[in-house]
C-alpha cells in the first residue's frame, strides 16, 4: 500500500485512534516532502486536515490542529479554514479553525478581513477569536468594524480580542479600549469587556473615569480593580466606602482592589491611615476576618486591609489566625502592617500557645517591637524563658539579642548551662555586652573560675576591647584559669578571650590548649596563637603552629594551623610549608598552598610551583590559581606542561590561564593543543584564550564523537 493509499484508510477508519495516527503519518509525509519527491498531490493535505479539524473525536481535532500549524502558509488550506467559519452544524471543525488560523499570521489577518461582511454574528465572533490569536497589530485595523457590529455579542468579542492582542500594541489597543467606555449606557456590555480588557492589559484611567464607573450596578467589579491600580488618593475611601455597601461577591471583589492597593502604594495608605476608617467599615471587615467567614479569600483579604489601615482590633484575630496553615501568610502580613501595636495581643497569644507556637510569637514579636513596646515584650519573654522547653528558651534569646537590656544579663548567663540553647545564649550575651558595656564588665570582674558566670565571662571577654579588668594581664590571668575548667564551651570560649585580648601573655596558656582532648578547643588555641603578639608586632605563637604543622597526625588541626600561619605571613613559614606542598594529604597541601600564597617572599613563587606535581587534580589547580597573578616565563612553561594533564578540569584551567597571559609561545601551545584535544569543555577553553589573545571571535568548535562527557 503506497502513503496515499494508506492515509485515505486512516482518515475514513472508524476507530479515532487510527485516524489519530494517520494525522501523525500525514506530519511525517509533509516533512518529508520538504527534501524528497512530495508523496501526496495538490490540495490532498489540505483535505485530510480539514477532514481531520472536524473530527468527532478531540484528540483527532487537537493533533490535526497540530499539524495544521506546521502547514501553514498554505493558501489551500488556509481558504478551507475560513471556509469552516460560515454558518454550519460541524462546532468542533469551526473551533478548530479558530485555533489553527492563528499560525498563517499576516495571512491570516488579511482573508479574515476580507471575509468578516459575508459572516454571520456567529462566525464574527469566531473571527475575531482567530485574530486575537495571532497577536498582530495589524489584525486591530481588521477588528475595528467589529467594534460597530449591530450585534452585541459581537462588539464584546471584538473589544476582548483587541485586549487580546494588546500584549503586543499595549498603546493602540487601550486607546480603542478607552473610546469605547464612551459607549452609550445601553451598552453596558462593550463597556463592561473594554474596561476588563484594559485591567488585563495593565493599564491605568484616570480617576475622574474610574470614580464614575464605582456606582454602576455592572461595571463596578471591574472598577473596583482599576481603582486598585490606579495609585490615585482618592481611590482609598472611595473603595471603603463600596465595601461599606457591598454585597454578595462585590465583597470579595472590592477586598481584592483594596489589598492591591495596600501593597504597591504605601505612600497613599500613609494619607488615609491619617483619617481613622469609618466605624461601619472598620466592623465588617473585622466581621470578614473572623472563622465565621466561611470565604477563605475574603477572609485573608481583610486580615491585610485591617492590618494596612492601622485597625489594632485586628491584632488579636490575626494572632489567633497564626495558628491556621492556611492563613498563616495573610495574618503574618497583618500584624507586620501593624507594627508594634501588635506587639500585646501576640504576646497575649503566646500566652496560652503551645511551645511551639509561642516561639513563633516571640519571633514575630521581636521584629514588631520598637523601643516603647520593647520592655514589655522583654519583661514577659523572660517569665517564659525561665520555664520553657528548648524551642521558647531559643526564640527567647533571639528577641533579647535584639530588644533586651542590662536586666537580662542575669537569664542569659544562666542560659548558657543549656547545652540546646549554648550557642543562641552566647550570641544574646555578646550582643548584650556590647550595647551595655558597663554592666558587662560589672558582671565579668566579679565571675569566679567556675559555673555558668564563668562562661559569661568568658563571652564578654570575646566582645569587649582589652582590659575588661584593670589590667590585660589580670584579664589573661583569669583566661588562663578557665581553660581548666570542666566544661569545653568554657575553655573554647576563654581561648576566644584570649585571642582577642592579643596579649604576648598568652601564648604559654594557648599553647598548653594544643593537647586538650576536646578538636573544637584545640581549633580555638590555633587560632587564639594567631592572633597574640608582642607590641612590636612578633608573633610568639608562630614556633608552636610550625612545630603544630611538622608533628601533628590531626589533618583538620594542622589545616588550621596552616590557615593561621597565613595569616602571620612571616617568612619563616616557607620551610616548613613547602613539603606539604609535594607530598600532604590533599586537605593539608591545599591549606599550605592557600598560606603560601599570603607569605610576602619571592621564594613562594618555587614552592607552588612544586604543587603542579601533585597526584591530586585538586591541589594541581589550587597551585595554579595561587600563581595566577605571577605569569613569569617559569610559570607559563608549567602551566603549559599542564595541558598535558590527565585530569580534563587541569586542563581547561591550564587554557584559561594561559589565555590570560598571552603571546606568541603561548598560542603557538593552545593551537597545538587544540588539534589533539577531545574533551569539549577543554576545547571552548583553549578556543576561549585564543580569542581572548587575538582579539577575534572564531566559531565555537563542534564536538567531536565520543567526548560527550568531560573525562
Amino acid at each position: 500500500m503506497n502513503r496515499a493509499r494508506e492515509l485515505e484508510a486512516g482518515f475514513v477508519s472508524e476507530d479515532p485512534e487510527s485516524r489519530r495516527r494517520a494525522l501523525e503519518l500525514l506530519r511525517d509525509s509533509l516533512r518529508d516532502s520538504l527534501a524528497e519527491e512530495p508523496t501526496l498531490e495538490g490540495d490532498a493535505p489540505a483535505r485530510y486536515l480539514l477532514r481531520a479539524l472536524g473530527d468527532s473525536d478531540w484528540r483527532v481535532r487537537k493533533q490535526a490542529v497540530e499539524v495544521a500549524s506546521s502547514l501553514a502558509p498554505s493558501p489551500e488550506l488556509l481558504s478551507g479554514l475560513i471556509r469552516a467559519l460560515e454558518p454550519g452544524d460541524n462546532v468542533g471543525l469551526r473551533n478548530a479553525a479558530v485555533d489553527a488560523l492563528g499560525a498563517f499570521s499576516e495571512a491570516a489577518v488579511s482573508a479574515l478581513a476580507a471575509k468578516l461582511p459575508s459572516l454571520d454574528a456567529d462566525g464574527k465572533k469566531l473571527a475575531a477569536e482567530a485574530l486575537a490569536r495571532t497577536l498582530l497589530p495589524s489584525a486591530l485595523d481588521a477588528l475595528r468594524p467589529l467594534l460597530l457590529d449591530p450585534d452585541p455579542n459581537v462588539r464584546a468579542a471584538a473589544v476582548d480580542a483587541v485586549a487580546t492582542v494588546g500584549a503586543t500594541s499595549a498603546p493602540e489597543a487601550f486607546d480603542i479600549l478607552a473610546a469605547c467606555l464612551k459607549r452609550p449606557a445601553e451598552e453596558a456590555f462593550v463597556r463592561l469587556s473594554a474596561l476588563d480588557g484594559i485591567n488585563r492589559l495593565g493599564s491605568l484611567l484616570p480617576w475622574r473615569t474610574i470614580e464614575g464607573m464605582l456606582t454602576d450596578s455592572v461595571l463596578d467589579r471591574s472598577a473596583f480593580a482599576a481603582a486598585g491600580r490606579s495609585g490615585h488618593p482618592e481611590a482609598m475611601p472611595a473603595l471603603l466606602a463600596a465595601l461599606a455597601r457591598a454585597r454578595g461577591a462585590g465583597v470579595s471583589a472590592v477586598l481584592a482592589a483594596l489589598v492591591e492597593y495596600t501593597r504597591a502604594f504605601e505612600q497613599n495608605l500613609l494619607l488615609v491611615r491619617a483619617e481613622a476608617p469609618l466605624a461601619a467599615v472598620v466592623t465588617r471587615l473585622l466581621e470578614l476576618s473572623t472563622p465565621t467567614n466561611e470565604d477563605l479569600a475574603s477572609r485573608k483579604a481583610a486580615l491585610i486591609v485591617s492590618g494596612a489601615l492601622g485597625i489594632e482590633q485586628i491584632a488579636p484575630i490575626a494572632a489567633e489566625a497564626l495558628s491556621d496553615v492556611r492563613l498563616l501568610a495573610e495574618a503574618d502580613e497583618a500584624l507586620s502592617l501593624l507594627g508594634p501595636r501588635a506587639v500585646p495581643a501576640l504576646l497575649g497569644r503566646a500566652a496560652k500557645a503551645d511551645p511551639e507556637t509561642r516561639a513563633a510569637c516571640i519571633e514575630i514579636v521581636t521584629g514588631l517591637a520598637d523601643e516603647s513596646s520593647a520592655p514589655l515584650a522583654v519583661a514577659q519573654i523572660l517569665t517564659w524563658m525561665a520555664e520553657g522547653p528548648p524551642v521558647v528558651v531559643r526564640a527567647g534569646l533571639g528577641a533579647i539579642t535584639l530588644l533586651g537590656d542590662a536586666g537580662c544579663f542575669a537569664t542569659v548567663s544562666a542560659c548558657l548551662d543549656n547545652e540546646e540553647a549554648q550557642s543562641a545564649a552566647e550570641t544574646a550575651l555578646a550582643a548584650l555586652a556590647q550595647r551595655y558595656p558597663a554592666s558587662a564588665r560589672a558582671l565579668a570582674r566579679l565571675a569566679k573560675t567556675e559555673g555558668a558566670e564563668a562562661h559569661a565571662a568568658a563571652v564578654i571577654q570575646t566582645v569587649l576591647p582589652a582590659p575588661v579588668r584593670d589590667t590585660v594581664a589580670e584579664d589573661v590571668a583569669y583566661l588562663s584559669l578557665l581553660l581548666s575548667n570542666s566544661a569545653k564551651a568554657v575553655r573554647r570560649a576563654a581561648l576566644a578571650g584570649l585571642g582577642n585580648a592579643g596579649s604576648e601573655l598568652g601564648a604559654h596558656a594557648a599553647a598548653f590548649a594544643l593537647t586538650d582532648e576536646e578538636p573544637e578547643v584545640r581549633h580555638a588555641a590555633v587560632l587564639a596563637l594567631s592572633r597574640l603578639h608582642t607590641p612590636d608586632g612578633v608573633f610568639p605563637g608562630l614556633p608552636k603552629l610550625l612545630e603544630l604543622v611538622e608533628k601533628s597526625d590531626d589533618e583538620d588541626l594542622v589545616a588550621a594551623a596552616l590557615g593561621a600561619l597565613a595569616e602571620a605571613g612571616d617568612a619563616r613559614v616557607l620551610t616548613v610549608l613547602r613539603p606539604l606542598v609535594r607530598n600532604a594529604s590533599p586537605m593539608v597541601a591545599v591549606a599550605a598552598i592557600e598560606a603560601l600564597a599570603r607569605v610576602p617572599d619571592a621564594r613562594r613563587v618555587e614552592a607552588l610551583i612544586e604543587g603542579l606535581s601533585h597526584a591530586e587534580s585538586e591541589v594541581v589547580k589550587a597551585s595554579m590559581l595561587a600563581l595566577g597573578d605571577t605569569l613569569e616565563p617559569r610559570v607559563r612553561a608549567h602551566f603549559g606542561a599542564c595541558l598535558d594533564h590527565h585530569a580534563w578540569d587541569v586542563r581547561r584551567l591550564s587554557a584559561d590561564m594561559l589565555g590570560r597571559a598571552g603571546g606568541d609561545s603561548v598560542h603557538a601551545l593552545l593551537r597545538a593543543r587544540l588539534t589533539i584535544e577531545d574533551n569539549p569543555l577543554v576545547q571552548e577553553a583553549l578556543s576561549r584564550a585564543l580569542e581572548t589573545g587575538s582579539g577575534v571571535r572564531h566559531t565555537p568548535l563542534p564536538q567531536r564523537a565520543g567526548s560527550l562527557r568531560p573525562r
